[in-house]
């Protein structure tokens, strides 16, 4: 190899490692939209709690009418969460996009055929068994359990109190849902022709 390509591949290995670590990082911080995601789900929990606490230090408002404001700004505050989640999520994939590109650059540099285990992150070779396999399935079974619960947990406690706002509660947390589900597939579908969901 002559110096030339010494540098090239110096430059391109370095810039490999600095996206790595911006990956690194990226997915280090979705691990703390997790943590505040987990605590609004014990505030939905404790929510009839504290507003029976509060409702009685001012007798006009309507105790339906509380209850469902709260877990309405509850659901709010998950759902923008959620978009910035999204936003990370979309954030990666455009990294592992640029990964690939640069090793497949190493890889030429290096004279290593398609096929070598060198540098293996390329997910072109394993995107659709590792979609299929781990990603689609784990993040499905977040999702719907996740929102099940912001839907359903709220929509029961309501369901004591007002009938009319445990159905609006439930409609709107459902269309709240679904607007989720279509940005997300926009938005990982200029990524990859695979159905992720």
């Amino acid at each position: 190899m002559d110096t030339n390509t010494n540098s090239r591949l110096e430059y391109l290995y370095k810039e490999y490692v600095r996206l790595s670590d911006k990956l690194e990082d990226l997915s280090k911080s979705t691990y703390d939209d997790f943590k505040a995601l987990g605590a609004l789900g014990a505030v939905i929990i404790i929510w009839k709690p504290v507003s029976e606490v509060i409702l009685p230090a001012s007798p006009n408002l309507d105790s339906s009418l509380f209850l469902f404001l709260g877990f309405l700004s509850l659901a709010t505050i998950i759902g923008l969460i959620a978009l910035l989640n999204l936003m990370k999520h979309a954030y990666a994939w455009y990294f592992i996009h640029n990964l690939k590109a640069y090793e497949l650059e190493i890889k030429k540099e290096l004279g290593e055929a398609g096929n070598a285990q060198i540098f293996n992150f390329n997910i072109g070779k394993e995107e659709t068994k590792f979609i299929m396999a781990s990603y689609r399935l784990s993040f499905r079974v977040f999702l719907f359990s996740f929102s099940a619960f912001i839907s359903l947990v709220p929509f029961i406690i309501l369901c004591y109190s007002n009938i009319f706002y445990a159905v609006l509660y439930l409609l709107v947390s459902s269309l709240g849902f679904l607007i989720y589900l279509q940005i997300f597939r926009s938005v990982l579908k200029q990524y990859s022709n695979q159905k992720f969901l």
